[in-house]
């Protein structure tokens, strides 16, 4: 079976980029419990983390319209790919920044916070993968 990855990767590309863009802002959703540092654990580090949800939601336009060819397919292939390589500096960066004592002051339900920064950059890891064969695709 031959898989025609010009089609397949811009589609799966916006796909992981929606799902990690519900994953960065999912702690913002889901903790409603007052003074719980979601604020702080969100502007941690030198520009926080909500700059990776953004990105990804911009990702999802640019993979959709090299999909549809509503622009040159190489050039968005370019822009998917830059900003795929800066959502996994820039989650990296506040995975890193993040102080444990805020990080491990989340009342005991919400102890899978623990874990989210790493899901975080796994998942713009995903986006840089998808970005990556789309450009590949391109150039080939």
């Amino acid at each position: 079976m031959n898989v025609d990855l010009d089609a397949v990767a811009p589609r799966l590309g916006a796909i992981v980029c929606l799902l990690l863009a519900g994953v960065v802002f999912a702690p913002a959703l889901l903790i409603s419990v007052p003074g719980a540092g979601v604020a702080d654990y969100y502007a941690s580090g030198p520009i926080g983390v909500s700059i990776v949800g953004v990105l990804a939601l911009l990702n999802v336009v640019v993979f959709l319209a090299a999909a549809q060819e509503r622009s040159d397919p190489a050039t968005l292939a370019g822009v998917a790919l830059v900003s795929a390589l800066a959502m996994v500096l820039f989650s990296l960066v506040w995975a890193l920044s993040i102080d444990p004592t805020l990080l491990f002051s989340f009342p005991s339900e919400y102890a899978w916070i623990e874990n989210h920064r790493w899901i975080v950059v796994t998942g713009s890891a995903f986006v840089a993968i998808a970005a990556g064969s789309f450009a590949r695709s391109r150039v080939a």
